[in-house]
């Protein structure tokens, strides 16, 4: 039979063929774009093509005409323009479906953020284990303060002045990177923090800790942590429920140190528990050059009966069934005074000073009597605590018990020890669910050299009814302040108001 026939016939398809050869290799090159940075296999069209179009047609030299008619299989076996281009797409998403791919993992009603997950391996193709995801958050804040006095005295008898405060400040940055690596179950968490508040001579410090994961009973690791003082400390300020941790709890806790520590859940995830040993209270200042040899041991246990508390003091999640958790926390130190930190230039910024019960710096010359100098004491701290949430309300309580003793040093001390205890209060209501919040707030510190109190309230705005975006607009009373540190509104010894406005993005 003449073959003309057939070439009339399949002339036009046949250049459809080489069309479509053309738009697949476009198509798989433009795949590549449209992933951002992810690293493509170059061969991966080609293969994709090969696994379509059997034999070495690809690669093959162009044919002739009768070898291209010799070649087209008769028609009722023949695939279909159409479905030429779903296979060719099948075969180039299959190949790329095997590339890591980044992906963000947001917040839940329990969990905080894991972040952006740059890379996992695929344990089905036998990868390197590795994982790294980036998380942080940046705290923008407006702080002004309207003192209600002039001046306080300190223990010694210092007339100190009470200044006003007006200030836009970058609150706080923390950068992190989270994962693990060689195994699963080695999981590293390092961390850049910072903040504007100390101005040009601000310090960027590192934090986080390294580990091995035995199971959600127990991790083992050490690093730079926080010491686990108290239930308001560990929980992390983007969850705070106000722009900042309260003036109690800011005057008692202990700080950032290396050290080593365990961690856990038992009783199907009921009971949690984070205990170790640190360098001191706030023992990230000194490092190798630290004094002496004695170590910070403290400890922190929970107990959530009900149903999962989840993070955050509000119940901006609408809990449909009550959440209970009770808590107690324990930490001992024998150290020496700690010099410059507090002040964010050379610590870290969310170091504090040990101080007396009027804002007086311990380790101040004469502070506990004329001539006196202390170099060493002893720290025990004890705390117990409660919160609530219940469909939008959420109550929350804690109460401290330091003593202050073993003084040594120069001169003679009018006192032996001192025993200072004060508690927290907040109390909230989302009366838009997951978007807007109210809450009333309250602390107070008394002790052997005065007593001080804060009381005031807010309001927050969720984001699109996230944690992770939070617009806090809040005005707290204080009278004869305690606590100090340039991160809070708190300075030693102020009496007066301070309005903050504060805009916290988590990531």
């Amino acid at each position: 039979m003449p073959r003309h026939p057939r070439i009339d016939a399949w002339s036009g398809g046949r250049w459809q063929w080489l069309w479509w050869l053309v738009c697949a290799g476009a198509l798989a090159v433009s795949g590549t774009s449209a992933f951002g940075q992810l690293v493509i296999d170059p061969d991966a069209e080609q293969q994709a093509a090969e696994d379509v179009i059997p034999g070495e047609a690809v690669d093959a030299p162009e044919p002739s005409e009768d070898a291209v008619v010799e070649s087209i299989p008769a028609p009722e076996t023949t695939l279909s323009a159409e479905e030429i281009r779903q296979e060719i797409d099948r075969a180039v998403e299959a190949r790329l479906d095997g590339i890591p791919r980044p992906r963000y993992i947001p917040a839940t009603d329990l969990v905080p953020p894991r972040g952006l997950l740059l890379y996992k391996e695929n344990p089905r193709s036998g990868d390197f284990p590795f994982a790294v995801a980036l998380g942080g958050y940046m705290q923008l804040r407006w702080l002004e303060f309207a003192r209600g006095a002039t001046t306080w005295t300190d223990s010694r008898g210092i007339v100190r002045p009470i200044n006003n405060i007006n200030t836009f400040n970058l609150n706080r940055f923390l950068i992190s990177f989270t994962g693990h690596v060689v195994d699963e179950r080695l999981i590293y968490n390092f961390a850049f923090f910072g903040t504007s508040d100390a101005g040009a001579r601000s310090g960027v410090v590192p934090i986080g800790m390294a580990g091995w994961k035995f199971s959600e009973a127990a991790t083992l690791g050490a690093g730079v942590t926080q010491v686990p003082g108290s239930r308001e400390w560990l929980a992390a300020s983007p969850w705070n429920i106000g722009v900042d941790r309260s003036m109690a709890n800011t005057f008692f806790r202990p700080g950032f140190s290396p050290g080593v520590a365990a961690l856990g859940s038992v009783l199907d995830n009921t009971v949690h528990y984070q205990a170790g040993a640190w360098n001191a209270i706030d023992g990230g200042t000194s490092g190798v050059f630290r004094r002496g040899t004695s170590m910070a041991w403290a400890g922190n246990t929970w107990w959530e009966p009900l149903s999962p508390f989840g993070f955050g003091y509000g119940d901006m999640e609408q809990h449909d069934e009550a959440a209970i958790r009770l808590g107690t926390s324990g930490v001992y130190d024998h150290t020496y005074i700690l010099n410059g930190i507090g002040n964010g230039t050379n610590s870290n910024p969310e170091d504090t000073i040990v101080r007396l019960s009027d804002g007086t710096a311990l380790g101040l010359p004469n502070a506990l009597g004329p001539n006196s100098q202390v170099e060493q004491y002893r720290y025990h701290l004890a705390t117990i605590d409660a919160g609530w949430k219940y469909r939008g309300w959420a109550a929350n309580v804690e109460y401290y018990f330091r003593t202050l003793d073993g003084f040594k040093g120069t001169g003679t001390f009018l006192r032996s020890s001192t025993f200072d205890h004060g508690g927290l209060g907040y109390l909230s209501w989302c009366f838009v669910p997951r978007t807007c919040e109210v809450y009333a707030r309250s602390s107070v510190v008394t002790g052997p050299y005065g007593t001080g109190q804060e009381y005031g309230g807010g309001f927050n705005w969720y984001v699109n009814q996230s944690r992770q975006g939070r617009f806090t607009l809040e005005a707290l009373t204080m009278n004869r302040n305690p606590a100090q540190n340039i991160l809070y509104p708190y300075r030693a010894g102020y009496t007066g108001t301070a309005i903050q406005t504060q805009f916290m993005v988590a990531f």
